[in-house]
């Protein structure tokens, strides 16, 4: 999974006093942590298994439930295996042999040159996701597509084995090789009401529960401007047709006819040769920087045109920022068009830049927009997360894993 339009950001410093943002819930209103007891349950041992050493997306969801689980009590570990996945099919071996080589070279940098984030020195690089390997566990719990086959295969003293479904990844391999490892016998838990559906229309499977991811709620709305000093529209940027960087920069281009000294600003893992002029570019930025981009931004442009979930616009909500996005993924579970942001249909440049002209132009209405995301986003808190989280990793344990 991508970050949800986190343009592949790397995971910044952990917070003190909380479980680092980006954290999982199902429903909002649901009883937080303290519900979490693992004196009255007893304490679950839970593995997951990344397909290299990356930071992205299913990676970073890995890393949020394994420090969910931790602070209630329970022993997690993230693992990957030092050879990484073949993601690519045939028809895109190019790009295929240059993503594993990639990845490779990060499993070797990150075996030598510890990074210096404390969140990414959690995981261990092990020869080969294998009953060898793999610790034994109550739990298992495959975060990408490649990944699910090997879990599957492993012995039942590895743990009830788990499969965190972010969205139908047929953008990484051949679609009937991904389609397959969702009718593994895996316990699947889909990471929004979108991709439960996906699953259940497309593939004709159901998923055993569904956990939405959530934020932390009390740093993303941490420092916010007063609506005067925001100004600007912040997008995030990713290469590839998936995030609708083209869509954005064409969108931007006739608020800029509109409205010359509007200025767009971007942010994204790094900044590509092909970037318009007018883009002023922030480079990888961590958590705290990217809270700032949001405070300080009028608006926000979700361009994307496919998404499993779509956490920046939950994020810059939480900081009271008004939202355009693209209707995607599980976007409509968080936004209610017209009442805490704006959404158009994917690939709409006309209806992106209108939206976005609405906001800029008036004021009145871009805080009213950023009041009512605010409200919205307190209801995505990483608060309820841990209960539901384990509340579905203890069903897949009495169950012994396997889905229906």
């Amino acid at each position: 999974m991508d970050r949800g339009g986190g343009a592949g950001r790397r995971v910044g410093p952990r917070r003190p006093g909380r479980p680092h943002r980006g954290a999982l819930c199902e429903s909002p209103g649901d009883p937080g942590p303290s519900d979490v007891s693992p004196k009255a349950h007893g304490p679950m041992k839970v593995t997951f298994v990344l397909p290299a050493a990356s930071f992205t997306g299913g990676a970073r969801v890995a890393f949020d439930y394994a420090d969910l689980l931790r602070a209630a009590g329970h022993d997690s570990a993230v693992l990957f295996p030092m050879i990484p996945y073949r993601f690519r099919d045939s028809a895109r071996r190019l790009s295929g042999v240059r993503a594993w080589l990639g990845g490779l070279k990060n499993n070797v940098l990150h075996g030598t040159n510890p990074p210096r984030q404390p969140l990414l020195r959690q995981i261990r690089m092990v020869p080969r996701i294998n009953n060898r390997f793999v610790p034994d566990a109550d739990a298992i719990v495959a975060t990408a597509w490649p990944t699910a086959h090997s879990i599957s295969r492993l012995s039942p003293r590895k743990g009830a084995k788990c499969y965190i479904v972010q969205h139908r990844e047929i953008d990484s391999g051949l679609p009937e090789d991904v389609d397959a490892t969702y009718r593994l016998p895996l316990f699947r838990i889909a990471g929004s009401e979108y991709t439960a559906r996906l699953l259940r229309e497309e593939v004709g499977v159901e998923a055993e529960a569904v956990v939405r991811n959530g934020i932390d709620v009390s740093f993303w709305s941490r420092g916010s401007l007063p609506r005067p000093a925001r100004s600007g529209v912040l997008m995030p940027h990713a290469p590839g047709e998936r995030k609708g960087a083209r869509d954005g920069f064409a969108a931007f281009e006739r608020v800029r006819r509109e409205i010359p000294t509007a200025r767009l600003r971007c942010f994204g893992r790094r900044r590509t040769e092909d970037l318009p002029e007018f883009v002023d570019y922030v480079e990888n930025p961590d958590d705290d920087a990217l809270r700032r981009l949001y405070a300080e931004a009028a608006v926000l442009l979700f361009p994307s045109r496919y998404e499993g979930y779509g956490l920046p616009p939950l994020e810059a909500m939480a900081g009271g920022c008004a939202v355009v996005s693209t209707r995607v993924g599980a976007v409509p579970e968080i936004i209610e068009d017209g009442v805490n942001g704006l959404l158009v249909p994917p690939e709409d440049v006309e209806g992106m830049a209108g939206a976005m002209l609405r906001l800029l132009r008036h004021a009145d209405l871009r805080a009213r927009m950023g009041e009512e995301g605010r409200a919205r986003a307190r209801g995505f808190d990483v608060s309820v997360a841990a209960r539901q989280f384990e509340q579905a990793l203890r069903r897949a344990v009495e169950r012994g894993g396997g889905g229906s």
